[in-house]
């Protein structure tokens, strides 16, 4: 496999900086990438202690329902990464077969869903964005044919590029973090509104009672205890438990895990 020129990585390169701060960023992220490794499927996802995974960018071409039904809506628990993460993972450049060595899980994931991507070899770069919060890029091949070394040091190399642009991207840190939502630059904003609220509307219908819904819902939206209490018309401490409850019911521990999951339901709407 061939990479791009200089001069092509540092074209990508003024691209992505000028990107930062809109939703185009992860896409010149990916591209900027592209010019030091070669790779045929390019994933983008946020990890935070506690939540699910978040999703950001991908151009994936085979089996792209398996990540939108069942990666996103709990298979990421079991992916190397993802616990490795939740075991201190240091940023840097990994083999997911590395990875599954390391935590003795065996052939499972590797015949199970893995394998029904069509995936052979991956490479995740791990970047460290605030506390407890990371972005992990991930670089797949569907023939079996390793990254080597030389382009495992481009990556290394290009780390401390891709953190920085991400940590000026998504800059603070705050209890419901702002991640590029998966919404397309063309999309009409009457249209996104629709689909917002029909997600809003369906969200934990499964899991949660008729109250807990109305309570996610506005929770999702950014308002607190005493403003629910309010607009639903009972008292701060009958929210305080349906929150506790919801919080159980959807595996989250926090406002902000609570919205990032919404995110992921939000996409497979």
């Amino acid at each position: 496999m061939t990479i791009a020129s200089h001069h092509t990585y540092e074209q990508a390169l003024a691209r992505a900086i000028g990107a930062m701060g809109s939703v185009a960023f992860v896409r010149q992220l990916a591209a900027l990438i592209a010019t030091r490794v070669s790779s045929d499927c390019t994933l983008i996802l946020s990890y935070r202690s506690g939540g699910p995974a978040v999703y950001l960018y991908d151009n994936l071409q085979h089996r792209r329902d398996l990540l939108f039904q069942q990666y996103l809506n709990g298979v990421y628990a079991d992916d190397p990464f993802y616990r490795a993460l939740s075991r201190g993972l240091n940023e840097g450049v990994y083999s997911l077969r590395t990875l599954v060595a390391e935590q003795g899980m065996g052939p499972d994931y590797m015949a199970g869903f893995y394998q029904a991507t069509g995936w052979q070899e991956e490479l995740g770069l791990v970047l460290s964005l605030h506390k407890d919060q990371w972005v992990t890029l991930f670089l797949g091949r569907m023939a079996a044919e390793p990254f080597n070394s030389d382009e495992q040091a481009r990556l290394r190399q290009l780390l401390p590029v891709l953190g920085a642009l991400c940590r000026q991207h998504w800059p603070v840190e705050s209890e419901v973090m702002a991640l590029s939502p998966p919404v397309e630059e063309s999309s009409a904003p009457g249209s996104m509104r629709d689909q917002v609220e029909m997600a809003l509307a369906s969200f934990g219908r499964a899991r949660l009672t008729r109250r807990e819904q109305q309570v996610a819902a506005l929770l999702i939206q950014g308002r607190d205890n005493d403003a629910i209490a309010q607009e639903l018309g009972i008292g701060v401490g009958t929210i305080k438990n349906h929150r506790k409850h919801l919080y159980r019911k959807l595996h989250v521990d926090s406002q902000a895990a609570l919205f990032a999951h919404f995110l992921n339901h939000l996409i497979t709407q």
